[in-house]
């Protein structure tokens, strides 16, 4: 089962009896993972699980859920502001489904933040030391909520305000890999696309979240589009999709909030919709010819008149050795992780932790 049709069948858009009994057997299987989590979680909690201190102040940026809370321009923003406190920061992840020069996270990164040293490890604790020795003054832990092991400083919870708690469910019947309750370990939160979101429901979640025992400060963030990206060609102003009918493609945690930019930035979406990728999908000739192509191909015929991606994809289509000729021009919507709410909190708790 692809990524877009699990999320419409735990969305509940996909009816019907096989449907309704697909999501039995998800809600039983998620039992099993809510017991294993909170038993993992109690073994911290006694001390029956060792963890780890390095040296040099951590900052974890996470999120409770499966992704799509665009925490990379995330962590690029904090790489930046550290870096801009005059520190030296090296980012430290798990690097899931990383070749041998990265991930696809990894590689965007290296292009938010070029020249922040990033290391990949399934061993954090061990990534984390290593940085330090090689003169980190601190470590940026990347997607590092749920792993205990390694401690830190400060931990920043992001959630996507167009779907915050991943349906309310422990997966795989919804998205939280913790119980909601665990948002009290946080220090700090962030409602990402708070652009795309109404003041009222904002309000709604953060009522939520302090209701469920949450007391750090929130600010809320935008992912705003700074520049549309000819495939290798030049930046040109986002005023570009004003008009026009496009076909975009992406393979990333939340696709709507993708959506939702283009149409608030004059875009018509193609009546093919989007195509939505498998997280963390190749882009190498084979699999635009088998997926991309015949998708643009029928979208031209509906009146598209370009493709759109986001930087996550842009990075492995620019990685591809050969690309085939595709049916419409295709476009990189670079977008920059912009506080539009509660930034002096925010830089407060930080500037705390490194004190610490």
């Amino acid at each position: 089962m692809g990524q877009r049709e699990f999320m419409d069948l735990i969305s509940g858009t996909r009816r019907g009896p096989a449907a309704a009994l697909a999501r039995g057997v998800l809600r039983f299987a998620s039992l099993f993972f809510w017991l294993g989590a909170r038993a993992r979680l109690a073994l911290y909690f006694l001390g029956l699980l060792r963890r780890h201190r390095v040296e040099k102040p951590v900052l974890c940026l996470g999120n409770l859920t499966t992704g799509g809370t665009g925490k990379t321009p995330a962590v690029a923003w904090l790489a930046r502001t550290l870096q801009g406190m005059g520190l030296k920061p090296w980012i430290v992840s798990r690097g899931y489904r990383a070749e041998e020069s990265g991930n696809d996270e990894m590689k965007v990164l290296s292009e938010l933040c070029p020249g922040v040293p990033h290391i990949q490890d399934p061993d954090r604790v061990l990534a984390a030391e290593k940085a330090v020795l090689d003169g980190a003054d601190v470590i940026v832990l990347d997607d590092g909520f749920s792993h205990l092991r390694l401690r830190r400083d400060l931990d920043i919870l992001l959630f996507d305000a167009l779907n915050p708690f991943g349906f309310g469910r422990m997966l795989p019947r919804g998205l939280l890999r913790e119980p909601l309750r665990s948002l009290r370990r946080a220090r700090a939160a962030i409602f990402t696309r708070a652009d795309v979101a109404t003041p009222d429901r904002l309000r709604d979640l953060e009522d939520t979240i302090r209701c469920l025992g949450f007391v750090g400060p929130v600010a809320h963030a935008a992912h705003a589009p700074v520049a549309l990206v000819p495939l290798g060609g030049e930046p040109a102003p986002v005023s570009g999709l004003q008009g026009q009918v496009v076909a975009p493609f992406c393979g990333i945690g939340n696709p709507r909030g993708f959506e939702r930019t283009l149409e608030a930035h004059g875009a018509t979406l193609c009546r093919m919709g989007t195509l939505v990728l498998d997280d963390h999908a190749r882009l190498d000739a084979a699999e635009l010819e088998r997926q991309v192509e015949p998708f643009l191909r029928v979208s031209r015929e509906h009146g598209a008149t370009m493709a759109v991606c986001t930087q996550k994809d842009a990075v492995k289509l620019r990685a591809a050795r050969s690309l085939p000729v595709l049916a419409l021009p295709v476009h990189e919507l670079r977008v920059e992780f912009r506080l539009v709410r509660g930034e002096a909190e925010l830089l407060a708790a930080i500037r705390e932790a490194l004190g610490r």
